[in-house]
């Protein structure tokens, strides 16, 4: 799912995509946020950049 969230998909559409709720989404994602200590995509982004993780 997150690469899906740096390559520009709206939640709507990874929702779509993966037959999930937009709900469900976003909460991965904010876990994903938790978990990298941040607090925005651009953030998160930036970060799994820097960590070779992208």
């Amino acid at each position: 799912m997150p690469l899906k969230v740096v390559l520009g998909k709206t939640y709507n559409n990874i929702a779509e995509e993966l037959f999930v709720s937009k709900t469900t989404v976003r909460t991965h994602i904010r876990n994903i946020y938790q978990k990298l200590h941040v607090n925005s995509k651009a953030e998160a982004i930036q970060l799994a950049n820097e960590k070779k993780m992208i």
